[in-house]
């Protein structure tokens, strides 16, 4: 997959540095800029650290990005074999957990590590911190690692004082923490010793200085001429767990009871799943789909799979709020438009996100309240969330406060997910959009949506 200039620029910039801190605002493609890195660098033995819910998605990264045919392997438990060589992806939790697993890769040596989200290592006294950095006397993870590059769009979320475990660990800062504090925080003394409120205003030239020797940050305006006018990306997170009570409950009681019943629809959706996807496998023109063919086969199989639908659809919701409320709290995102098919998704979605002030619009919203809620989204600052059912919210609406959308699931007719993406890409937009299609792993969610989205976006392109 081609690499915007600006990409290749990043990707240059991290292959020359030991020591870097890429943070490009969210969405510009931090982990496509790191692999072209590695390869540059012709990394044999990489490291990925990164939360839990995005380790399959780097596999599916380094398959979409890297020039170099290297083994990836996905680090699910301390008894996991550790590859010899290739790309080892490993969660923070599970370094945390494991010390067997954090002696392994304190004893090897690594061309890359990788640190994803990188603002999860701010805290200096954490466990995770202390694996990756090490502490006192006792080295860390990074330090059997020839480059050490982290990502994270947010990279100091509150205060300055956030920035002190990344420049001591790059060796840009040899001071003690509260030195660190006293020059760059703002704050006073409480009941619980000293409570930072901000920066020093006086001192912030000195820290983009310090900063400038190892981060290269862009936002979107800056490349805003190299991106296209919207966007559309594959997530791919892993499937959790599915409360069958209450939003399966008549399925599985028509099958007999809880012992019998709930593994009787459980196979049931297995074998759905398992005969659409060799049926979709079955359509390939060489290593591609014949997509036409595949859409086709798609829609005819729309109803008769709605169940199945529905159960991946909140099969792979948690790993998606996990990560869309990191990026929220963290304020890498302003303002969010999500769109789903299915009511309880919409639901639970809204009962997880209500801090943000969510608003809703499906099938099931009062009329006299559907514009409200439009205005409230477009108007009020505090109103950072709209979530929408892809047909009932996806026509006739403006919702251009945003420039982020991502689909929780998405209508299996392509041309309704392009008219729900144009509600935020429309005359007012000023910003790129980009348009997310989260993707349940190891389900037929992954060929569904690899046809689904790439026609969606052929849609848009053309009504654009």
């Amino acid at each position: 997959m081609n690499l915007f200039p600006y990409q290749v620029d990043g990707a240059r910039w991290l292959s020359s540095q030991p020591q870097a801190l890429l943070g490009d605002v969210m969405g510009l493609g931090k982990s496509a800029q790191a692999i072209a890195a590695c390869d540059l660098v012709n990394a044999a033995d990489i490291l990925v650290v990164c939360p839990a819910n995005l380790r399959i998605n780097w596999s599916r990264e380094f398959e979409r990005f890297s020039t170099v045919n290297r083994p990836v392997t996905i680090i699910t438990n301390s008894k996991t074999q550790l590859p010899p060589s290739g790309v080892s992806i490993v969660s923070y939790d599970l370094l945390v957990s494991s010390e067997a697993l954090r002696a392994a890769y304190r004893g090897r040596k690594h061309d890359v590590l990788i640190l994803d989200e990188a603002h999860y290592l701010k805290e200096r006294t954490a466990k995770r911190t202390k694996a990756i950095y090490g502490h006192g006397k006792n080295p860390g993870i990074m330090h059997s690692a020839t480059h050490t590059w982290r990502l994270s769009g947010t990279p100091m979320p509150n205060n300055p004082s956030e920035l002190y475990t990344h420049l001591k660990s790059m060796g840009q800062e040899a001071r003690n923490y509260w030195d660190f504090v006293a020059e760059y925080c703002d704050g006073f003394e409480s009941n619980f010793g000293f409570k930072i409120t901000g920066a020093k205003q006086a001192a912030i030239p000195k820290l983009r200085s310090v900063l400038g020797r190892v981060m290269l940050r862009r936002r979107k305006e800056d490349v805003a001429l190299q991106l296209p006018k919207i966007t559309f990306q594959e997530v791919t997170v892993p499937k959790g767990h599915v409360d069958l009570d209450p939003w399966f409950y008549e399925n599985w009681r028509l099958l007999g009871e809880a012992d019998v019943g709930i593994p009787l629809f459980l196979e049931q959706l297995a074998k759905q799943d398992q005969t659409l996807r060799a049926s979709l496998l079955a359509i390939r023109d060489g290593h591609h789909f014949n997509s036409g063919d595949a859409l086709r086969l798609i829609e005819s199989y729309s109803k008769s799979t709605s169940t199945l639908r529905r159960w991946i659809g909140l099969a792979k919701l948690n790993a998606c709020l996990d990560i869309i409320e990191e990026e929220l709290a963290t304020g890498a995102i302003d303002k969010l438009v999500i769109f789903a098919m299915h009511q309880q998704v919409i639901e639970l979605t809204r009962v997880r996100l209500r801090k943000y002030n969510c608003v809703t619009l499906f099938g099931g919203t009062p009329v006299g309240k559907r514009q409200s809620n439009i205005d409230r989204f477009q108007n009020d600052p505090k109103t950072r969330v709209f979530i929408g059912q892809v047909v009932a919210a996806g026509v006739g609406i403006t919702l251009t406060s945003a420039a982020e959308v991502c689909f929780l699931e998405s209508s299996w007719v392509p041309a309704d997910n392009a008219q729900a993406a144009m509600r935020v890409h429309r005359v007012g937009q000023k910003r790129p959009v980009r348009c997310r299609f989260f993707v349940c792993a190891d389900t037929v969610d992954e060929q569904v949506m690899r046809v689904v989205a790439q026609k969606s976006r052929d849609i848009t392109k053309i009504l654009d």
